[in-house]
């Protein structure tokens, strides 16, 4: 198949358009609780942005699962041997949910720790604890539904799964403002910061139902079993660990950066919570493009066709670029005006978040590229290079000058300067190493 052509393009489009609507409902969501709480208190927007920050850890240790889960499915999809990708469906459900115990106990005992981290005054540490608190009860239901979600995805169903997403998302926002505020006719009290996060749970199980009805009701996409296959598992956990460590690695070099910023003030600090909240409707195409990506480059590995897995890898990066450079320039433009609709009433914190809108926008094209290529690696089942250049770039381009800038000149926009620098680093970089083929010879 050529590399431009419309049944490529179609291909990519019809994966991509569903998974980055259905991650931006789920980015929706947390901009409508920023947009409820703010009229509360200073403290409740800052307490909900770093604790979404720090939920990264559950998706970290979801990641193992879903990246190993989705290499293995996708190279059975590709082979036509849904019966073995059904087995790894059923062997990663009942795992995940196993394992979600040891992390939900963690997390309730450690609520508050995040925030005493990131120096968060009296008011943030008491909101975002019991914020994070309440998200703890989700787990098992965010463990399975990453799982369910990555079999739909191996097998290219993409459309069912935002169907599901809708039907919990609706509901969780009436919750939202039920539970923030209260509803006194009705008897409900107002939680504020904990009822958005009550809302939230409740629309993950939700969510959990409509999984379960299509599995095992419908048997699709694949039929559910009550069985564990060991070495299935232990092939997915294999190819899943250095994900998980990448996620992992990186992150926790995000939370640096994070802390380095805080050392700039709470205006600072809320600012940059702004400003990941918008940019992250940008992220939403990203995240549409990476889910493309891996179940692509999976699938036509397991039809045993490289050739096609690299162009569909390629094209999609290229899709993701002018999609995301589009959306990047957009929001540098009107950076000002979209901070204003999260704090219109204070200017310390809309010109902090208008500086990172304007320098993560001129960074979105290498993101785009960049998200594309990881996701193609991890498709392939070569987690580990991913790893190395996401994880280094992060550390050698963003953190260490972070440091020295903020020590030396103490300018936040220098600190957003560096961000983007390292974004086109790390984008090239990706490419470079891509366009070698080694991820070809994989073998999962």
């Amino acid at each position: 198949m050529p590399f431009f052509c419309k049944e490529r393009l179609v291909r990519v489009v019809a994966l991509a358009l569903p998974a980055a609507l259905g991650a931006l409902i789920d980015m929706t969501q947390v901009l409508i609780d920023f947009y409820l709480v703010k009229d509360l208190e200073v403290a409740a927007t800052a307490a909900i942005g770093v604790a979404v920050q720090f939920m990264g850890l559950f998706y970290v240790f979801m990641g193992v699962f879903y990246i190993g889960s989705n290499a293995l499915m996708s190279r059975f999809f590709g082979a036509g041997d849904a019966a073995s990708a059904g087995k790894v469906f059923s062997t990663f459900a009942i795992g995940a949910i196993a394992l979600s115990a040891p992390s939900f106990f963690a997390a309730t005992a450690l609520c508050d720790l995040p925030f005493k981290l990131m120096n968060g005054g009296v008011r943030v540490v008491e909101l975002g604890g019991s914020y994070l608190y309440v998200m703890a009860f989700a787990l098992p239901a965010m463990m399975f539904n990453q799982i369910a979600f990555s079999a739909y995805s191996a097998a290219a169903d993409i459309k069912t799964p935002l169907t599901f997403k809708i039907v919990s998302n609706v509901i969780n926002v009436a919750l939202s403002y039920a539970l923030i505020f209260g509803v006194a006719p009705l008897g409900i009290g107002a939680y504020g910061v904990a009822g958005a996060a009550a809302a939230t749970v409740i629309a993950f199980y939700i969510e959990s139902a409509c999984y379960l009805y299509f599995l095992l009701v419908k048997k699709r996409p694949v039929s559910a079993l009550l069985s564990v296959d060991r070495s299935l598992f232990w092939r997915g956990i294999k190819i899943g660990v250095p994900g998980g460590a990448e996620r992992l690695f990186t992150y926790g070099a995000f939370l640096i950066f994070m802390r380095i910023v805080a050392e700039f003030g709470d205006s600072v600090m809320t600012g940059y919570q702004v400003g990941l909240r918008v940019e992250s409707l940008v992220f939403t195409s990203g995240i549409g493009f990476t889910i493309a990506a891996m179940s692509l480059t999976g699938r036509s590995l397991g039809a045993k066709n490289p050739a096609e897995a690299e162009k569909d890898a390629l094209f999609t990066a290229f899709l993701a670029a002018i999609v995301m450079g589009a959306a990047g320039a957009a929001i540098a433009v009107f950076a000002r005006p979209l901070a204003e609709i999260f704090r219109g009433d204070d200017e310390a914190v809309i010109e902090a978040a208008v500086g990172y809108l304007v320098c993560v926008g001129i960074s979105q094209i290498p993101l785009g590229v960049s998200f594309v290529l990881s996701g193609a690696f991890r498709g392939a089942g070569d987690t580990k290079t991913s790893f190395y250049i996401n994880f280094t770039a992060m550390c050698v381009f963003r953190i260490v000058p972070s440091i020295v800038l903020a020590k030396a000149f103490h300018d936040i926009w220098l600190i957003w300067l560096a961000m983007a620098f390292e974004t086109w680093i790390c984008g090239f970089w990706l490419y470079a190493v891509f366009r070698r083929g080694k991820w070809k010879l994989i073998k999962v």
